[in-house]
């Protein structure tokens, strides 16, 4: 073979090899790539998970902040005992055995006949109410019980920002004092400090009475007596003289009583007419005329008529 014709071949076989080469490099690149892309991923993947539940603990933190609200839980029982009186004591030491407290208490054995009934509100912790009304069958007849509940977590809030924003306005006020430059300019400054901070405590005792509302409930509880069966009606004679003596009493002290009313006017009645007659009595008679005679009276106007005269002729005969 001469040697014009083994350039040909060389060439050739030169070229096969770069091509070769050149495969090779781009399959170990392309390996490359993906083995750096799958470690990144690896790496990647741990620190998401920790990005995840790092973010995970504040969403719950703010769902469970939405969902504590503030309820104000308030009610009321109606019972039924044969003695009110003992029934309202143990329901009393029920109450401060739970924790809570009495605002007002009513007590009446009753009288006469009459039955005896009593009245408390409490102050129950919210978590131990259910349950101190229900034992409250334990000590009476339980006829109803009411239980409401009203949120006032907006309420609490507004009270909140007020209260934040107050704070912030006196601790700048306070400053502006210490820097006031006249006299006139610190007498303002006080003024108005004193008007934040007496709205500043208001707003802290609306909020401590609301916080009080929601940490303990209210319940008012009533007692009344068993009522007493009814009698039946008296029969008899015995039983009807008895009913009427009672109306004769009944009837008797209504006169004393209407006696009493009108003595006081009848008196006054008597007094006025005896006066009256002491009166006519002390009046001087009127004077006489100057023609009246000892025996004539002083109303005659002048001579009395003569009777008629009559004729004796003119008179029948009235015997024979």
């Amino acid at each position: 073979m001469t040697l014009a014709a083994r350039r040909p071949v060389a060439t050739t076989a030169l070229a096969l090899l770069l091509a070769l080469g050149l495969a090779a490099c781009s399959g170990s690149d392309e390996s490359a790539a993906e083995s750096a892309g799958s470690a990144a991923q690896d790496q990647a993947g741990p620190a998401a998970g920790e990005a995840a539940a790092s973010v995970a603990p504040g969403a719950d933190a703010e769902e469970s902040a939405v969902v504590d609200r503030e309820v104000v839980v308030s009610g009321s029982a109606e019972l039924v005992a044969d003695d009110p009186v003992a029934a309202i004591d143990e329901i009393v030491r029920m109450v401060e055995q739970a924790g809570g407290r009495i605002e007002s208490l009513v007590e009446s054995p009753g009288a006469d006949g009459e039955p005896g009934h009593g009245s408390l509100r409490a102050r129950l912790p919210v978590d131990l109410t259910t349950g101190t009304i229900d034992a409250l069958s334990d000590v009476a007849e339980l006829k109803s019980v009411e239980i409401g509940r009203e949120d006032v977590t907006s309420q609490g809030q507004d009270l909140d920002a007020r209260i934040s924003a107050l704070e912030t306005s006196t601790a700048r006020l306070v400053e502006l004092m210490g820097s006031a430059a006249t006299t006139a300019d610190l007498l303002e400054v006080e003024r108005e400090l004193a008007a934040r901070q007496a709205e500043l405590d208001s707003l802290v005792a609306q909020r401590a009475a609301l916080t009080d509302q929601v940490a303990m409930s209210t319940i008012d509880i009533t007692v009344t007596a068993t009522s007493a069966p009814v009698s039946a009606p008296r029969s008899g004679f015995v039983d009807g003289l008895a009913t009427g003596w009672s109306a004769l009493v009944a009837t008797l002290s209504t006169v004393v009583l209407v006696l009493g009313v009108l003595l006081p006017w009848l008196a006054l009645a008597a007094a006025g007419w005896v006066a009256y007659l002491l009166v006519r009595r002390r009046r001087p008679a009127p004077p006489a005329g100057p023609g009246d005679g000892p025996g004539e009276s002083a109303d005659d106007d002048g001579p009395a008529p003569e009777a008629p005269s009559q004729d004796p002729e003119r008179e029948p005969a009235l015997t024979r």
